[in-house]
């Protein structure tokens, strides 16, 4: 029986996967087709093995693949001209058009904000359907660089109930609360053996007051009783913290494989791994994991999932949605694109160096999930850091 969960866990993970891919390029799918951008083909899944045509509308081949795992859209006119033919296509082209800029940039920014909305969506049904979900968060230590919260009288074992009036429903969400009161005096709210406590102090210029703190027990959902537009703006507040909590984790992972200045001024190697790096197979073991324990759990792993792929595509990297983004840019700064062959080559060894890091991500997960290393216990283990605040 255990065997046929952990399947059925497996195949939700990938079905949510694979239906925020679909979200993204229908983001670019729905922008393309009102500016009047040709869109030949939408194939759901990877073109790898048997293909089925399921029908054609507004200039569109819907096409499904044996592969059903996420989906992509053919927009010829936002890519190379040079290289898209009818041929590799499978279908007729018009001729081209020549579009402005700043509608191939909502083209290519389409599945990025379609992400972002999407992510918004669930964190608005979840508040509204499950509540608030919080996670008791408690003082484990302090940072002897840093001694605010030592000095104030805040100890271990303390739990932090809310930051002036804002309630702290996790470890990263007192950091972010915390990060705007860059040098500005703030009250704990704290509970020390059952009873409430109120701790003033003030966080240093980089909003820190030198905690180290952790998640405790099982996460919970607080019912709201606020109005539908108040969950709405909550829900818009809790995606943009998420957001950037993300964007500050994935700075500090990119930090951490940099070599850095070590304490007498020389260059040392990085504090983190490339090891650390993991992909698809791992999302999909601990979202499986995560809805064997609590299915309501999934809402926020969609949503971060979500918000992940947006951040992803994001990065100006050839192959990436920010690598058509970055060619627009060079464009509207010097008034003409990059030549047809610069740019090709370009793209060319964009899509070689990110299958040599979907490689190197696929060895990471299969290495991490034959040494256990991506099971909920042991990833539970490193929110601690994570949801420090030095």
């Amino acid at each position: 029986m255990s065997i046929i969960i952990q399947a059925l866990a497996i195949l939700l993970m990938l079905a949510i996967l694979s239906s925020l891919i679909i979200v993204h390029e229908c983001g670019h799918f729905l922008v393309a087709r009102f500016f009047g951008f040709q869109t030949p083909v939408f194939g759901f899944g990877l073109p790898f093995g048997p293909t089925w045509t399921i029908g054609k509308a507004w200039g569109t081949e819907f096409k499904i693949h044996a592969c059903l795992l996420g989906g992509y859209v053919a927009i010829p006119e936002l890519g190379d001209e040079s290289e898209i033919t009818q041929e590799n296509l499978g279908t007729d082209l018009k001729p081209f058009r020549k579009f402005p800029i700043w509608q191939r940039a909502l083209v290519a920014f389409a599945g990025v904000g379609f992400n972002i909305i999407f992510a918004y969506v669930i964190m608005v049904v979840m508040l509204l359907s499950i509540g608030d979900p919080i996670q008791t968060t408690q003082v484990e230590k302090f940072v002897a660089e840093n001694p605010i919260a030592q000095n104030a009288g805040v100890k271990p074992d303390d739990i932090l109930v809310s930051v002036d009036d804002r309630f702290i429903s996790s470890p990263t969400d007192a950091v972010s609360v915390l990060g705007n009161y860059k040098s500005k005096p703030v009250t704990l709210h704290l509970l020390r053996d059952g009873k409430p406590i109120e701790i003033t102090l003030t966080p240093n210029e980089n909003g820190k007051v030198g905690m180290y703190l952790e998640p405790v027990g099982k996460v919970k959902y607080r019912k709201l009783d606020e109005s539908f537009g108040a969950i709405c703006v909550l829900g818009l507040e809790r995606t943009y913290d998420m957001s950037g909590q993300m964007v500050q984790a994935i700075g500090q992972m990119v930090g951490n494989l940099m070599p850095h200045p070590g304490a007498n001024g020389a260059m040392t190697g990085p504090k983190g791994s490339w090891q650390d790096i993991h992909g698809i197979l791992a999302v999909v073991k601990i979202g499986a994991d995560i809805a064997k324990q609590d299915m309501r759990q999934l809402f926020l792993f969609t949503i971060l999932i979500s918000l992940d792929l947006a951040i992803f595509n994001l990065v100006p990297w050839p192959a990436l949605d920010g690598g058509h983004l970055a060619f627009m840019v060079f464009e509207a700064i010097m008034g003409r694109p990059l030549g047809p062959e610069t740019q090709g080559h370009i793209v060319k060894w964009g899509f070689v160096s990110l299958f040599a890091l979907v490689c190197l991500v696929m060895f990471n997960d299969v290495s991490a999930l034959l040494t256990g290393k991506l099971d909920l216990k042991h990833n539970s283990k490193t929110q601690i850091k994570h949801g420090s605040d030095k």
